[in-house]
C-alpha cells in the first residue's frame, strides 16, 4: 500500500458516519504492520488533547482501538489507558458507551498478561469511575483464561475495600463486588458484608443475597460461567466485533444473557449506557 493509499485509509476511518467501513477494516487486516503505527498514534493525539480532537469532529480513534485491540498490540496498551482518562464530559463525547461495554476487552487483548498498568488504572481517583469499573472488570478477563492468576486478582481487589478509594455513592464498589462475585466470593465474604454494612455498596447494584448465591456455587462452575460470559464480550470474528456500535448501522452483536451476579451489574450499567448514548448523539447532530 503506498503512502497516499495508506493515508486515505485512515482518512475514511476518521470520518463521521453512520455506515460501518467494512471493506475498509479489511483492508486495515490486511495491512496490519503498516497501519498499527498509525493506529496508535491517532490515540496519542486524542489524549494529548481530547477537547481539540472532539471539536474537529475526528472519528478515527474508535477504528483505531478497536482495530489495535483486534491485532492485540502491545504497544496500544498505554496509548489507550491515556486516551480514555478523560475528563466525563469529554469521555463520553469521545468514547459514549465504549467505555462499559468494550474498555475490559481492550485492556485485556493489549495488555500482554501485564496487569499493572491495569491496576495502576484502577487505584487513580482521577480517572472517571466506569473506566475504574472497566478496568476492575478487564482483571476478571484475565482470571478467565488464567485461573492460576485468580488469588493474585483477588487480593488486589480485596485491598480495594478501604473506603478511601471512591466516594460512597459511587459505582466503583458494585462494580468490585460483582468482580470478586465473578471471581467466587467464597474467601471474600467477610470483606463484602462489611462493605454492604458500611453502606459503600448500593443494593440497586448488586444484592447481597446476589453476593451469596454468588458463593454457593462451586469454584469450577464459577470459573466456566465467567470463560462462557467473557467469550461473549470479546468475539473472534472483528466485523461481529466493531460493527454493533450505536453509531453503525449494522445488526447488533447480541451475546447470551450472562449469568447472574453479572446481570445485576449490567443492569445498572444500561442505564448509563443510555445516558452516555444519547449524549454522544446529541454532541454529534449539534456539531452537524
Amino acid at each position: 500500500m503506498s503512502a497516499p493509499e495508506l493515508q486515505n485509509l485512515l482518512f475514511q476511518f476518521d470520518q463521521l458516519s453512520s455506515t460501518y467501513l467494512r471493506a475498509e477494516v479489511e483492508e486495515a487486516l490486511a495491512r496490519q504492520e503498516e497501519i498499527t503505527p498509525h493506529l496508535i498514534q491517532i490515540l496519542e493525539t486524542l489524549a494529548e488533547n481530547p477537547l481539540r480532537y472532539t471539536l474537529e469532529m475526528h472519528n478515527g480513534h474508535v477504528y483505531a482501538a478497536l482495530l489495535l485491540s483486534h491485532f492485540r498490540e502491545p504497544a496500544a496498551h498505554l496509548p489507550l489507558i491515556r486516551a480514555f482518562s478523560l475528563a466525563d464530559d469529554q469521555l463520553v463525547d469521545l468514547w459514549g458507551d465504549m467505555t462499559t461495554e468494550t474498555l475490559p476487552t481492550l485492556l485485556y487483548r493489549t495488555c500482554n498478561g501485564s496487569m499493572e498498568a491495569i491496576k495502576a488504572l484502577i487505584v487513580n481517583r482521577e480517572v472517571d469511575q466506569y473506566v475504574r469499573c472497566a478496568a476492575t472488570e478487564a482483571l476478571s478477563y484475565v482470571v478467565a483464561f488464567d485461573t492460576a492468576r485468580r488469588d493474585e486478582v483477588i487480593d488486589f481487589c480485596q485491598g480495594l475495600f478501604s473506603g478511601q478509594e471512591a466516594e460512597p455513592e459511587s459505582h466503583f464498589w458494585g462494580n468490585l463486588t460483582a468482580t470478586l462475585c465473578d471471581l467466587h466470593p467464597a474467601q471474600s465474604m467477610e470483606i463484602i458484608r462489611k462493605a454492604y454494612d458500611d453502606g459503600i455498596v448500593s443494593k440497586g447494584f448488586i444484592g447481597l443475597q446476589d453476593v451469596e448465591t454468588a458463593a454457593d456455587r462451586d469454584l469450577e462452575t464459577a470459573m466456566e460461567s465467567l470463560r462462557t460470559w467473557v467469550t461473549t464480550r470479546m468475539p473472534a470474528d472483528v466485523h461481529s466485533y466493531i460493527s454493533w456500535f450505536a453509531e453503525f448501522n449494522q445488526q447488533d452483536y447480541t451475546a447470551p444473557p450472562p449469568a447472574v451476579p453479572k446481570a445485576k451489574a449490567e443492569a445498572k450499567k444500561k442505564t448509563e449506557r443510555a445516558k452516555n448514548k444519547a449524549a454522544k448523539k446529541t454532541r454529534k447532530k449539534n456539531r452537524g
